[in-house]
């Protein structure tokens, strides 16, 4: 029934099929394979693999996610509740983890879930007040903490302020905090218009509740927008509302632009005028001319340099930011090391000769370090560090922090471990070195010979500081584990850091990895050993990767592990992640070159148990040539009768397949004979390629005389002369016991083609499925494709 064809032993199940035993044993890994050792002794323990680390309340509200795409129950309510509640504390707890967008679609899912499931009994949504406040606190992104900028944080933030508005029980003070929040959000998520106008809807009725520094977040966020005329606008808006533009507001806009290294913006903004006269804070004086060096603005903030040292010097109130600065500019005017040394005695001598003694510090050393690393020049920078220890300086936290940085920039990277080794020792206020540490062991990784304690030195590290690696420092362990054949390690680094990245990131990840699996000098184990850990970590592999993954397997000559691939591929339940048409017509071609019947009855069970599939002449010459790759060509021609019987009808490929299929099929001469009659009865144009197939199909019918009439006469048929193609098909599917006769016919009536014909190479006699025939037969090259 499965095959619509009489019953045949050949085609059982239970025969085609080999055992679980033989399945489990044909795609196992080597290094999977059970071992004994004598009499069972020595056996080391199994170890044990570490479970994925998902951050508190994730893999819950991922549950839901799924639940809701499948149609599948979700977890419970009061799990749900808490998993939202977990994921917002802990993120609030740390504030150096990143919000990102996949994190906000999913709190935004789990919120209106619990909105559209709330009921009466159970007092409303069952979230309070101040854990809603709370959340869009978190979104406003405040401190060091990231949030994704998308357009899932608005609406998240407009979700929870409409929740807390229509709460009865709502408390007032909650309500600001809200409403700043909100206001906050909008402006710096690129919504800087709606933020005022809610800001000054506000404003007019309850200026007291609202925080005055929102004027400057929203200039902020126009400014991010890049909108100078609505900037100038609100900043009028302002002066009708008594809100001065004052110091600290301009300062906030210029150290914007300076951060965003946007000098000329910068400098607009620094001359524009404050409220009542005042002038610039020392602050916004000071971040000017720092980007004024680190731009190679010199020129235009010399002025302004100028008149900060001599108010300095007139008012003998000198500071060492200043003299930071001054250090800094002088560098950046070309001053030697020597030259900065005799500055640093003469600013000295001017303290002592003012009442008061100044002495510079590391932190003095540590701006002209910083500017040297900014340059990319370490040998500046070392003699800095020489410069400051002949003032009595040691170096601290930031000064290592400064080396390990331009060391590992450099390509020093033992002088980079040298500067890790002497900074393990020191307090650190914050994980400053993380993205430093991670820097170094990718280059370590990416070093060559590759020295492997000294990098675990650095994992074993930061693991015991429970730090979290960056994508690319997971992504090059990973190839290290791989390289290694680690796959222990390898499942225990994804376990404990890829379930914390975003999709992005976890998609750069994975094809980082998976860039292992196509490098042909790996073992076919290893590769496949890599493959099944790499999908099972990221489920969401695209399927353009899982294709090319399947045909890697097929050109390795292990169409059982392609099938497998495409097993992985049909029984995936992700929404965009199934086999479409293209995907069996990929997987049949891949099947035909490799004649592997066995694979062939697989797929093609689960094509037709796939109802998203509707078979078109594509697919149908697929199969045509799967099963003729399998030497069943009987049954490569019932798909050419499907083909016929269909809408879209045959296509040249389809005419192709099927005459080559005539070729080896019982009695092919009579189905030829009718694909060739119907050919001259539409009038289709025949192609050089179809008449030769139309020879070859029957010269595998020893029809030797009618093979013979046919090129005499193909400039009349179809308008062709005798060519390289029609001769070698001719010779290649006669029966051995004829080639010597057809070589002589040949030779004798088109001797300039049969030469040509000889030239090219040879190759044993085979069928499709490669088993080898008496008789050689030559290489033409004539691959179809479906």
């Amino acid at each position: 029934m499965v095959y619509n064809a009489l019953y045949s032993e050949t085609l059982c199940w239970c025969r085609s099929f080999p055992s679980r035993r033989q399945q489990a044993r044909k795609c196992l890994p080597f290094s999977a394979i059970p071992k004994r050792t004598f009499f069972g002794f020595s056996r080391q323990p199994v170890r044990q693999q570490k479970p994925p680390d998902f951050d508190p309340g994730l893999k819950e509200m991922l549950q839901l996610g799924q639940a809701l795409v499948k149609h599948e129950r979700p977890p419970p309510r009061a799990v749900l509740k808490q998993a939202f509640i977990s994921f917002v504390l802990d993120k609030q707890e740390n504030e150096r983890l990143a919000v990102e967008d996949s994190h906000i679609g999913l709190l935004l899912a789990t919120f209106r879930y619990l909105q559209d499931t709330q009921e009466e009994e159970e007092g409303g949504l069952g979230l309070s007040v101040g854990e809603m406040v709370n959340t869009m606190s978190l979104l406003t992104g405040t401190g060091v903490r990231r949030v994704t900028e998308t357009a899932n944080t608005v609406s998240f933030a407009r979700s929870l302020f409409e929740e807390v508005n229509r709460m009865e029980d709502m408390v007032g003070e909650y309500r600001q905090q809200g409403l700043n929040a909100l206001i906050e959000i909008l402006a710096s998520k690129k919504k800087p218009e709606e933020a005022r106008n809610l800001l000054e809807a506000h404003w007019k009725t309850e200026a007291s509740s609202i925080d005055q520094k929102q004027w400057t977040n929203v200039l902020l966020g126009f400014a991010k927008v890049d909108d100078q005329p609505q900037m100038i606008r609100t900043i009028e808006t302002m002066e009708r509302y008594n809100v001065p533009f004052d110091c600290l507001t301009h300062q906030y806009i210029v150290e914007f632009y300076a951060s965003h290294k946007n000098v000329e913006m910068m400098k607009k903004w620094y001359d524009y005028g404050v409220a009542n006269g005042l002038k610039p804070t020392q602050r916004t004086i000071r971040r000017v001319l720092s980007a004024c060096v680190y731009n190679n603005e010199i020129e235009w903030g010399e002025p302004l340099m100028r008149t900060l040292v001599d108010s300095e010097a007139s008012n003998a109130n000198y500071t060492k930011a200043h003299w930071k600065l001054i250090l800094q500019w002088g560098a950046a005017k070309g001053k030697s090391v020597e030259e900065l040394d005799r500055l640093l005695n003469v600013m000295v001598q001017k303290t002592k000769e003012q009442g008061f003694h100044l002495q510079p510090d590391i932190g003095m050393i540590n701006s002209l370090i910083s500017f040297a690393a900014f340059k990319n020049d370490p040998y500046t920078a070392e003699r800095y560090l020489t410069l400051g220890r002949n003032w009595g300086l040691e170096p601290d936290s930031k000064t290592l922090l400064l080396q390990l940085e331009y060391r590992v920039s450099s390509g020093d990277l033992d002088g980079a471990k040298a500067a890790y080794d002497d900074l393990k020792g020191r307090e650190l206020e914050t994980d400053a070195d993380l993205k430093l540490v991670s820097r170094l062991i990718v280059a370590l990784c990416n070093q060559k010979p590759m020295r492997y304690n000294v990098i675990m030195e650095l994992v074993d590290d930061l693991s015991e500081r429970k730090a979290r690696l960056s994508p690319d420092t997971v992504s090059a362990l990973g190839l290290l584990h791989l390289q290694r054949a680690e796959l222990h390690d390898l499942l225990d680094l994804l376990n404990s850091h890829a379930y914390h990245f975003e999709p992005s990131k976890r998609i750069s990840i994975c094809n980082d990895l998976i860039q292992y699996c196509f490098d042909r000098s790996v073992l076919t184990a290893k590769v496949w050993d890599a493959y099944n850990i790499i999908r099972k970590t990221f489920r969401e592999m695209d399927l353009e990767t899982r294709i090319k993954m399947m045909f890697e397997f097929f050109e390795r000559g292990r169409s059982d592990m392609a099938t497998h691939c495409f097993g992985h591929i049909r029984h995936l339940d992700m929404p965009g992640i199934r086999p479409t048409l293209e995907t069996y017509v990929h997987v049949f071609e891949g099947i035909a070159k490799a004649a592997d019947a066995e694979s062939l009855s697989l797929v093609h069970n689960m094509l037709k148990l796939d109802v998203t599939i509707e078979p078109d002449t594509r697919l149908y010459n697929a199969l045509m040539l799967a099963y003729l790759g399998c030497d069943d060509a009987g049954r490569s021609l019932m798909f050419w009768d499907d083909i016929m019987h269909s809408r879209e009808g045959p296509t040249y490929n389809s005419i192709r397949i099927a005459l080559r299929a005539c070729e080896d099929a019982a009695f092919g001469e009579r189905q030829a004979r009718d694909i060739w009659s119907r050919l001259k009865r539409f009038d289709i144009q025949v192609t050089k390629e179809m008449y030769a197939a139309y020879v070859g199909a029957l010269a595998g019918q020893s029809l030797f005389d009618e093979c013979v009439e046919l090129i005499n006469n193909a400039e009349q048929e179809a308008g062709l002369t005798p060519d390289v193609l029609m001769l070698a098909s001719f010779y290649n599917a006669l029966p051995t016991a004829k080639q010597e006769a057809m070589a002589t016919w040949a030779s004798n009536t088109y001797p300039d083609v049969w030469a040509d014909v000889q030239r090219l190479s040879k190759r044993n006699k085979m069928t499709p499925s490669g088993r080898f025939l008496s008789g050689i037969a030559y290489n033409i090259g004539s691959e179809i494709r479906a």
